[in-house]
């Protein structure tokens, strides 16, 4: 059964990691049954379920992070087109796939059971509306995980502070996730 939030106990490995990392603000976002495309080489990236990111993220999220991942409006298709800062890639004859705008997308510290942290971007995507966490390091995050299909996986969220580059004095609040 899919499930957004089935209100179980996070288990001790979320707990321990959350407490590791001096974390606060632990909630259940989703549970899911891993799919092909949340595997495959070419997605790149870990589908969340709208009733979850509906339900249980936006409301925990910033307004600056809404906006950078693109989710005040959440569910909503939008017309692509370039936002300022945004980088555009044309099609060139021969590719395989065209480009559009980037996402971009919020920071995001992905723990896994094992002790890794990956770096993903969490975003919504203009064509679909679909919510995503993306990144370089998605591919290597389910081969350390050892995440197959059909894998039941519960995403969790919390916060921990870190000192800004720009600012060692002021601290923010870092989006976090624990995946497994």
């Amino acid at each position: 059964m899919e499930e957004y939030d089935d209100g179980a106990p996070p288990p001790e490995w979320v707990q321990e990691t959350v407490q590791k990392h001096q974390g606060f603000d632990l909630r259940c976002v989703m549970s899911k049954t891993l799919e092909q495309s949340d595997l495959d080489r070419n997605q790149n990236r870990f589908l969340l379920r709208r009733e979850a990111v509906r339900a249980n993220l936006i409301a925990a999220l910033t307004q600056r992070e809404k906006e950078e991942a693109s989710l005040v409006n959440v569910g909503s298709k939008r017309k692509r087109m370039a936002f300022p800062g945004a980088h555009v890639e044309r099609r060139e004859e021969g590719d395989k796939k065209a480009a559009g705008r980037s996402h971009g997308g919020v920071d995001a510290s992905v723990y896994i059971r094992n002790g890794w942290r990956m770096e993903l971007k969490l975003t919504q995507w203009d064509g679909s509306g679909s919510t995503v966490l993306k990144g370089r390091e998605w591919r290597l995050l389910c081969s350390l995980a050892g995440f197959r299909r059909g894998d039941f996986v519960r995403l969790w969220m919390f916060r921990r502070q870190v000192a800004e580059r720009e600012e060692v004095e002021r601290q923010t609040n870092k989006l976090c996730f624990a995946l497994g």
